[in-house]
């Protein structure tokens, strides 16, 4: 696992066991949309925070994916 993976793992936990899963969830889908939307507007040739960040934010989105999966 990597470090952004292991990142993210530890931010569901948190919001999970301070606001609840379905807190966690929403958390995970929110995040899903916003990386998911910043690699699409960097390959549009927008905002290259995506282009940057890009390892990190896939890293991201699988843990989203793979949570939101598991948890609904």
């Amino acid at each position: 696992m990597s470090d952004a993976e292991t990142r993210e793992c530890e931010r569901l936990a948190f919001v999970a066991g301070r606001d609840g899963l379905p807190a966690a969830i929403a958390f995970a889908q929110q995040g899903y949309r916003q990386y998911s939307s910043a690699i699409r507007e960097a390959d549009s040739g927008g905002n290259q925070y995506g282009a940057t960040y890009r390892d990190s934010l896939n890293a991201s989105i699988a843990v989203y994916q793979s949570y939101i999966a598991k948890n609904e």
